[in-house]
Parts: C-alpha cells; structure tokens; sequence
C-alpha cells in the first residue's frame, strides 16, 4: 500500500515543475491558435448559439401573433 501525503507531495512537485515548465507556455498558444482559427471561420460560442436561438424563438412567436390578429382583422363580423 502506498502513503497519501507522499503521493500529494510528488503530485504537487509535478504541477509546480508543469507551471514553471514550456508546457504551460504551449498551452497558452495552443488555446491562442484555436481561438484564431475559430474565429476567423466566424464560428460562435455556445453562449452566443443560444443567445441567437432565443431571439429566433422569440421572433417567431411575435411572428405568429401577428398573423393570428391580421387573420382576425381580415374576417367578416357577424
């Protein structure tokens, strides 16, 4: 069996050795580059997506209001 605190300790001496390390440094362009490529393909965050689907929704039930009340307008009164 293996002790905790010495795992905790070489777990801990890992992600300080990440942070100080070239890696963190890639990732940083790594994200960097995505975000570029993402961008200039006028792809949209999720947030955005969503943002635009409720305005749709919206929209068309504004849409269908208003056709019901020109429908009402256009019948004969009785």
């Amino acid at each position: 069996m293996f002790d905790t605190k010495v795992m905790e300790d070489l777990i801990s001496k890992i992600n300080d050795l990440v942070k100080n390390s070239p890696v963190q440094d890639v990732k940083k362009n790594t994200r960097a580059v995505i975000s570029g490529w993402l961008a200039s393909h006028n792809l949209v965050t999720r947030e955005e997506f969503d943002a635009q689907v409720e305005v749709l929704r919206r929209t068309q039930d504004k849409l269908h209001e208003l056709e019901r009340q020109i429908t009402e307008l256009n019948l004969p009164s009785e």
